[in-house]
């Protein structure tokens, strides 16, 4: 589950711990396509509730992290309707 997002990062809630330091991330859009983009580990923290947090850096240009983000966005609106 995706906690918090940045045009640079994103906070992600699991239920394992992330051991790998890089990631290739997906996101699908509203055209029902897949859009990817590598993300970098930064911390991987166990929380009070059991499950584990990690921060990851974004790895793409600017532009690509920005498009990223924005599908992250309208995907979680659309499935609150």
């Amino acid at each position: 589950m995706v906690l918090d997002v940045s045009q640079s990062g994103l906070l992600i809630e699991s239920i394992q711990e992330v051991k790998s330091k890089n990631l290739s991330l997906m996101a699908s859009t509203q055209k029902k396509s897949l859009i990817e983009i590598e993300g970098k580990v930064a911390h991987c923290r166990k929380a009070e509730s059991g499950k584990f947090k990690t921060g990851i850096m974004l790895q793409g240009t600017q532009e690509e992290n920005i498009q990223f983000v924005k599908e992250l966005i309208r995907a979680y609106h659309y499935q609150k309707k």
